[in-house]
């Protein structure tokens, strides 16, 4: 039982819950109809309802339990990604009378990190020099948020003038941050940026009640859960001893030197879990279960009537999947609202069941429906690309184990360009019979098992 109810769940550990348990249908009866029906599928709303909505509502679920176990009085739910999540769970404290309030937090990674690098000194190049699908110089000096002058002048300085655009890979990116450590005016520029934004930074999550003396816990999709380690660098230059607690759908790692027991995960923890995190793509996760906003790229004051008003600047581009988003977000309303009763607690072996076949091997029109969305794994969210990238065969091959090596350390002349969901690539290349499909497959899988072994035995040995 532990196991099902989430990675850091303990036998026992939950108090006595209110009276969810009375089913419709009988439940493993309900349960069996999903898990054979929805493989058959022909339609986006269809694939919502059986497998995304169902996903979202158990980890909702769980981080309810968990926060009334804990005493938790207040979840903040991290913009984007914790939209729906948000949605949910309102709906789910509202039904069931819950002595938990949820709100909405306006961040996102640039918004926190920017203000945060002039407290971390030299260990900012550790979030700015970060691997990613097609990264360039100039992606890099974005994320530092120099603007394009200033830029230009770092590039003059490490040698990458010729190569401003071009995609690196991330051996690349590890070179050119041991050249940008020993640019002092680089640190300069990112220095004066961060100053400027922190004040307008601590002030939003200030007004939103991050300081106030009440238990909460931050709520996002997860990952490695460096933003609330930014948060909470941040709230500390006003407060030493604060310690922010999160709960996400999965972590690959936590942040170095933070301590375990703040960071609660239910579908895949750092420790555990491997065939979960292989047959997963949180870039597909990410894509689905978002707002339909632009992001928050900083915060603003306006002049309120007793007060200073701390205002998100948001990304004048929207959501570029907002059509798509705001529909999902009916679904879930909808699907909500039949949901009168729950399983008696949070599975995250039911969710296994749903999302393994269809992010580990979906059918080509799943991943068709699906791998259209947009997406960009860059913490300026430029240049984006479908979820599945359109490969041929040989970009395919290209990610085999052997060839992704060769091509790495540059023994074979070929940029290697990545898809944020391989699975949905392969099914989706229509030259690719069926028997292509199963023997690429196999090659992602074998090699997704060699990363997060290697993950596990790094975060085993912290």
């Amino acid at each position: 039982n532990a196991v099902r109810r989430g990675g850091s769940a303990k036998k026992n550990r939950y108090p006595k819950m209110p009276d969810w348990s009375i089913a419709v249908m009988n439940p493993t009866d309900r349960r069996e109809q999903r898990l054979q029906s929805y493989k058959k599928a022909r339609s986006e709303k269809e694939i919502y309802e059986r497998v995304l909505a169902p996903t979202l509502y158990e980890f909702v679920l769980w981080v309810l339990q968990e926060a009334l176990q804990s005493g938790t009085k207040r979840l903040y739910f991290l913009a984007r990604d914790g939209y729906q999540m948000y949605l949910a769970a309102r709906h789910l404290c509202k039904q069931y009378d819950l002595d938990i309030e949820c709100r909405y937090l306006k961040v996102s990674r640039y918004a926190v990190r920017v203000p945060e690098y002039h407290l971390l000194g030299e260990r900012c190049l550790e979030r700015i020099c970060v691997g990613g699908i097609d990264v360039t110089f100039e992606k890099i000096m974005q994320r530092a948020a120099l603007t394009d002058k200033e830029a230009e002048e770092i590039a003059a300085l490490a040698g990458y003038t010729e190569n401003y655009r071009k995609v690196i890979n991330y051996h690349e990116v590890m070179q050119l941050k041991d050249r940008l450590k020993k640019i002092p005016l680089l640190f300069h520029y990112i220095d004066s940026h961060s100053k400027e934004a922190y004040g307008t930074a601590i002030g939003y999550l200030t007004q939103e009640g991050l300081l106030e003396p009440v238990p909460y816990a931050l709520v996002d999709s997860g990952w490695i859960g460096t933003i609330q380690q930014s948060i909470e660098h941040l709230l500390r230059q006003k407060q030493p001893d604060r310690k922010l607690e999160g709960y996400y759908f999965g972590l690959y790692e936590i942040p170095e030197g933070e301590e375990r027991e703040n960071y609660h995960s239910f579908y895949f923890t750092p420790w555990g879990e491997i065939k979960r995190k292989v047959h997963f793509s949180n870039s597909l996760f990410e894509a689905v279960f978002s707002a339909p906003e632009g992001m928050t790229l900083s915060y603003r004051t306006e002049s309120g009537k007793d007060k200073i008003i701390y205002v998100p600047v948001t990304d004048s581009r929207e959501n570029l999947n907002r059509e798509r988003i705001s529909r999902y977000i009916c679904w879930l309303e909808e699907f909500l609202q039949e949901k009168k009763q729950s399983l008696p607690q949070a599975d995250s072996g039911y969710v296994e069941e749903l999302l393994s076949p269809f992010m580990g091997n979906p059918t080509q029109f799943e991943a068709e429906a699906y791998g259209s969305l947009l997406f960009s794994d860059d913490v300026r969210e430029d240049n984006n690309q479908k979820v599945s990238a359109d490969f041929s065969e040989q970009e395919i091959k290209n990610h085999h184990l052997l060839n992704r090596l060769l091509i790495m350390t540059g023994v074979r002349k070929k940029v290697l360009h990545e898809s944020a969901w391989i699975e949905g690539s392969i099914a989706s290349c229509k030259t690719l019979d069926e028997k292509g499909r199963a023997r690429n497959r196999l090659h992602a899988v074998f090699y997704k098992y060699i990363i997060y072994i290697r993950k596990w035995l790094k975060q085993r040995n912290r």
